[in-house]
């Protein structure tokens, strides 16, 4: 039996800030409190629940500062690099290139490779902060416990091979290597963790049947999830999802990228100005903890103003320019500005919450979404809050009628919550809190099937030798199709009957996965047809099965030709289909096969696309 972890530690790698939490489990696993990383180096005389999730490199590519450090590492031979997390898509990395964003990774390894040396620093001081909390005395002990790290991914990662190359620059930063014990999953998309993290905390009084929508609205992405409540009793809530979990490519980031538009815009028509101001000065604004409290604060009624003025680092009070907007030392920005920078990202979100009410609209009519409850750094905005309220109220949406917009306490942290309340749950309880969700892509296995004329004419034909059978190659065989629901307890199964000539040791079969992203009346039928991605290659290895263990088959003979002897051999591959994960386990005889040797070998596709479940 699997040892239960002593302690849990869960991640948010944000675009622009990363949280991270962390339990001892005992006995009464729910009562185990959460306890919030905020000692980070170089914040300020507050704590911080969040650190920057930002490099800083000095020549040769040496890391020289992570986090709040950075800051103060600003020398000329100094190169800064942040916002690193969301250059591991390949397609989001291309577009920044095409576009000469400044900072962007030259390649995915380098990407891949910021991502390590960032969790690296990560995993240090959280190991250092566990031990220094806890008193399990020095590294030799953290090495023997059971330590597991659990990470969540963005749900706009609809590529398993984006997931694959976050994965590695986890190993590699340290994190389930240090001890036979440890271990690192990555278990629940962002939107499902935020959902998970509602449920379980909020102070909504959820009740059985209820429809809420979690929006987690962080630094780069928003995430939407619909949700069923079917136990609403405390400590065992359960849910289902009612679509597949969405996102878009929405966050505070373009918040600050609007406002450092709109400085350079103002500044950078007056050469005289940029004379004079410091250097760094103007891209330093938008980093600044005025603004950044600015933009958190922007719609509550206390924080109202007609104009805000976010002081110009290495400015004295007595520099002003008119033309520039710039007084005291302090840049102008008039209410209206801010809201317009605002705007066209609150109204980016309302359309896609429009298109998860239409979705219910058309095949549950008789329901209501009763609440939404917003997270993430953007989503904790009064203003954000206040629109989508305003709006959604003026169109009186038939499945919206009388929603409640409710901002999640601690909302910068729901997402390391619903990480660490999930599996605190599945370690206490024999049904998890997401009983089902619903798969965001089709997967298949390619196989055979005997030959039809009129599906296969176009299809590569093959005589099987041993049963004289015509058969049609490269048809797919859907394990599960895009939008059915899925039981994360209950893995999805194929079984296999492969023939072994009685002179050959041959144990091994490759069996190749293929995935697709059409709906589920159009999914192509054979490896031929447009719509189909190869996913992977799996092999099951059963070295080790003699003879003895396999079926015998034999074809009688006849006047012309001999009789034929072979034996089959049977088994099973099953596919665990995690929220942002794709693994195999090989059973033979009913059993789960293991025989001194890895069973499953599991070769990814580089190149593979819209795949992730």
């Amino acid at each position: 039996m699997e040892k239960r972890p002593d302690i849990l530690v869960a991640f948010d790698l944000g675009t622009t800030f990363t949280g991270v939490g962390w339990a001892r489990t005992r006995e009464d696993v729910l009562q185990s409190p959460i306890q919030i990383v905020s000692n980070w180096p170089g914040c300020s005389t507050r704590n911080e629940q969040k650190v920057q999730t930002c490099l800083v490199y000095s020549p040769g590519m040496k890391l020289s500062s992570w986090g709040f450090l950075c800051e103060d590492d600003d020398g000329n031979d100094r190169t800064r690099r942040d916002m690193f997390k969301m250059f591991l898509d390949k397609a989001t990395l291309g577009e920044a290139q095409q576009h000469h964003l400044p900072g962007c990774p030259a390649s995915l390894d380098e990407a891949q490779q910021l991502v390590t040396d960032y969790l690296h620093q990560i995993y240090l001081h959280i190991k250092s902060t566990i031990e220094q909390q806890t008193g399990i005395g020095p590294s030799t002990n953290w090495k023997e416990l059971a330590v597991e790290f659990i990470f969540s991914v963005p749900t706009t990662w609809r590529s398993l091979d984006i997931v694959n190359r976050y994965k590695n620059a986890i190993h590699d930063a340290g994190f389930g290597t240090e001890g036979l014990l440890h271990k690192a999953t990555v278990e629940l998309t962002e939107s499902e963790a935020a959902a998970v993290a509602t449920i379980k905390s909020t102070a909504v009084s959820f009740r059985q049947d209820d429809i809420f929508l979690s929006v987690d609205a962080g630094g780069g992405t928003t995430d939407f999830a619909l949700m069923e409540v079917i136990e609403a009793r405390d400590p065992y809530p359960s849910m289902r999802q009612l679509t597949q979990v969405d996102g878009i490519g929405i966050g505070s980031t373009l918040i600050d990228r609007g406002f450092g538009a709109l400085v350079r815009e103002r500044c950078y028509k007056h050469p005289d100005l940029m004379q004079r101001l410091p250097p760094g000065c103007i891209e330093k604004l938008d980093r600044s903890d005025k603004f950044r409290t600015t933009k958190h604060k922007f719609g509550e009624k206390v924080w109202n103003a007609p104009v805000y003025k976010i002081p110009l680092e290495g400015v004295g009070y007595d520099f002003n320019h008119a033309a520039a907007g710039i007084e005291a030392g302090k840049f102008l920005l008039s209410k209206e500005e801010l809201q317009s920078i605002f705007e066209p990202h609150v109204l980016s979100m309302l359309d896609r919450i429009i298109k998860q009410l239409d979705w219910l609209q058309e095949r549950m009519s008789n329901r209501q979404v009763n609440y939404m409850i917003l997270s993430g750094g953007l989503g904790s905005s009064t203003y954000v809050r206040e629109r989508l309220q305003a709006e959604l109220s003026s169109r009186s949406h038939p499945c919206a009628k009388q929603i409640k917009i409710i901002q999640a306490p601690d909302p910068q942290l729901v997402v390391v919550k619903g990480l660490l309340l999930d599996r605190m749950q599945s370690l206490q309880s024999p049904s998890g809190i997401l009983r089902t969700r619903k798969a965001r892509a089709s997967y298949g296995v390619v196989c055979k099937t005997i030959y039809n004329p009129t599906i296969n004419f176009n299809d590569d034909i093959e005589k099987d030798k041993w049963d004289d059978q015509m058969y049609a190659l490269g048809q797919i065989k859907w394990l599960i199709k895009k939008g059915e629901s899925i039981d994360p307890n209950s893995p999805i199964s194929e079984s296999f009957r492969k023939v072994i000539d009685p002179l050959s040791n041959n144990r091994a079969w490759d069996c190749l996965i293929v995935t697709s992203q059409n709906e589920m009346d159009f999914l192509p039928r054979s490896i031929k047809q447009a719509g189909v991605t190869r996913l992977c290659t799996v092999r099951s290895d059963l070295s080790g099965v003699t003879n003895s263990e396999l079926q015998l088959r034999k074809k009688s003979r006849t006047c012309f030709f001999g009789g034929k002897k072979w034996y089959v051999c049977a088994f099973e591959v099953r596919a665990i289909i995690a929220p942002a994960d794709l693994r195999f386990e090989l059973l033979f005889n009913g059993q789960k096969f293991s025989r001194n040797h890895e069973p499953i070998r599991v070769s990814w596709n580089q190149e593979e696309t819209s795949t992730s479940p």
